[in-house]
């Protein structure tokens, strides 16, 4: 990653259909003020609102890399949020997990990245193989922000943290908060903040580090209530009372 003169471009690619009102976003918003506590006012963020984006499904067609090498050929938000990948430092995905993975027009913005590889193929070192990017530095860190509805991330996020895997590598950073639905929640307002303030300090450390230390990565994977209390959380907002 270039980052010139302390100056870093941080794109965020807001992806839930909630749009400003995600609960994923305030951890995201957390994360990006403890970043400037480094970079101050040399950080240019950027948002993505995945939600209210003119963002068609890829056709397929290879225009891409045949015709029109480099551009697609679909006239919509996706030229912009193109330029807007190839000259970011840092690309921060929020979102929360839909059906173990990705909400389904994250998806869509993921299928138009096509035009930033080339066509050829390339060996990875795992013995698999992949399409290298056609821009040269276009290579900006990556993590990702995901919340659920569960209270835990077993048989819940395997599926989308491999394909962040086989995308990105494993030096990706990720924060993955199980109970997301509970940032609504007024009573808990006390440990919703102090999580918050953990994912500042993680945001922090990220900026100087590129890492979190263990005292916060342990903060992070704390839930924010016991397992038994959000079933009567997340049972009650139904109106269930017994199954």
């Amino acid at each position: 990653m270039n980052i010139k003169n302390n100056k870093v471009n941080i794109l965020v690619i807001n992806g839930s259909p909630k749009g400003i009102n995600s609960n994923t976003l305030k951890i995201t918003n957390a994360f990006l003020d403890g970043i400037k506590v480094k970079y101050q006012e040399f950080a240019k963020i950027e948002t993505v609102i995945v939600s209210t984006s003119n963002i068609n499904h890829c056709k397929g067609c290879f225009c891409c890399w045949t015709s029109t090498p480099g551009s697609c050929i679909i006239n919509d938000d996706m030229t912009q949020i193109l330029s807007q990948i190839i000259n970011a430092n840092i690309i921060v995905w929020s979102f929360p997990l839909y059906y173990y993975g990705m909400p389904s027009k994250v998806k869509a913005l993921l299928d138009r990245n096509l035009p930033l590889l080339l066509p050829y193929i390339t060996n990875r070192d795992d013995g698999g193989s992949n399409h290298p990017f056609r821009y040269k530095g276009n290579h900006a860190e990556i993590v990702l922000i995901s919340t659920c509805g569960f209270y835990s991330t077993i048989n819940n996020y395997e599926a989308l943290i491999k394909q962040f895997d086989i995308l990105y590598g494993i030096n990706y950073t990720k924060i993955i908060c199980p109970e997301g639905e509970l940032f609504s929640q007024k009573q808990l307002s006390k440990r919703i903040n102090e999580y918050l303030l953990s994912v500042k300090q993680a945001g922090e450390e990220y900026a100087f580090n590129r890492c979190f230390s263990d005292e916060t990565e342990q903060k992070l994977n704390t839930l924010l209530c016991s397992p038994k209390t959000f079933v009567k959380f997340a049972d009650n907002s139904w109106n269930i009372k017994d199954i």
